[in-house]
């Protein structure tokens, strides 16, 4: 949520955004006009990366005030296309049976359209998923708060059929869906969300004996969703350390990571290939031999410009599982 009584009008989120094109006065101007809830340029030039929420550095999160204008004015989506959405990820069946167990993972579409990243011992334990565990992480790019607090609630209902006490979240939306959007709503999480790199440290640490170290240097793509969860960074710092992955030193990571270019794609800003470039570039030149993803799209939007540059994509959770000897790194 945003907290006004900690923003202090300087102009940070604005004024440093990859995408506003905004200088300190523009950004000064526009965020005490939506403070004011009024609209301004900036609900139109926003394409939802949440990164201004890391940058701030008072921790007022704007983009959460950005999302709630979006959604008071219909930005950048009007009504029907968020309805429409709504529509196709809507469960409207029964929910007849699931897995009862003490930790559970929550797949969210990812068991059906990427099965592939889910194989091996690692991911041993009961998995929930398809359209009934849909987490509505995708609706914070449409200005649809109001549309995420009602399915998420029921979400949160349905995992809570499991009995579980700790969901491991595969997909990083469900995860700062559930430790941190819902309960923002007032909505109560009754178990321990789990993020995917915490499930695969804890199991990488009880097989140490079965590690052998990659010695790989590698750059990590952080998804959008990432920056509601930015404390997580040091478990995914640890998980690669474990694994013997080097996580390279480049221009775009951690507080400047860049988004994929989906977004310039959803909101029709033009076809992002120049931040492709010089994303997977960037890698490259600071001495990574593949490109470490998290979220789906991401691969699926990054593979195209990854392979073109020889820069192989690989699954975080792959990185464990190559640890152990799973499966193969990267030629």
């Amino acid at each position: 949520m945003f907290y006004p009584e900690k923003c202090t009008l300087c102009g940070t989120c604005i004024e440093t955004c990859t995408w506003m094109g905004a200088g300190k006065d523009e950004a000064v101007s526009w965020q005490k006009a939506m403070i004011k809830g009024e609209s301004s340029p900036a609900l139109d030039r926003c394409i939802t990366c949440f990164s201004c929420n890391e940058r701030c550095p008072q921790g007022a999160n704007p983009f959460d005030l950005h999302a709630s204008l979006q959604e008071k004015f219909r930005k950048p989506f009007p009504s029907a296309v968020v309805d429409s959405f709504e529509a196709h990820y809507n469960f409207t069946g029964t929910l007849k049976e699931v897995p009862k167990a003490k930790r559970v993972m929550s797949a969210c579409m990812y068991d059906k359209s990427h099965a592939d990243i889910m194989q091996g011992r690692l991911y041993d334990l009961p998995v929930v998923g398809g359209k009934p565990f849909f987490c509505w992480g995708l609706f914070s790019h449409f200005g649809a708060g109001k549309t995420q607090k009602e399915h998420g609630l029921d979400l949160v209902n349905r995992l809570a059929m499991t009995g579980a006490e700790e969901v491991v979240c595969f997909h990083v939306d469900c995860y700062s869906m559930l430790a941190t959007t819902l309960p923002d709503m007032g909505i109560d999480v009754p178990f321990r969300p789990v993020h995917l790199a915490e499930h695969l440290v804890e199991v990488l640490k009880a097989n140490r004996q079965a590690i052998k170290p990659l010695n790989i240097a590698i750059a990590y793509q952080r998804p959008c969703a990432s920056k509601h969860n930015p404390e997580m960074e040091s478990v995914i710092d640890e998980l690669f350390s474990l694994a013997g992955a080097e996580r390279v030193k480049r221009t775009y990571d951690r507080g400047n990571s860049l988004c994929c270019s989906s977004l310039n794609l959803l909101f029709n800003r033009g076809d992002g290939q120049a931040e492709r470039e010089k994303n997977i570039l960037d890698a490259k030149e600071a001495g990574a031999r593949c490109l470490v993803y998290f979220c789906p799209v991401c691969k699926d939007t990054l593979a195209d410009t990854a392979a073109r540059h020889g820069l192989p994509m690989v699954f975080l959770g792959d990185i464990a599982r190559m640890a152990i000897g799973e499966i193969e790194q990267p030629v």
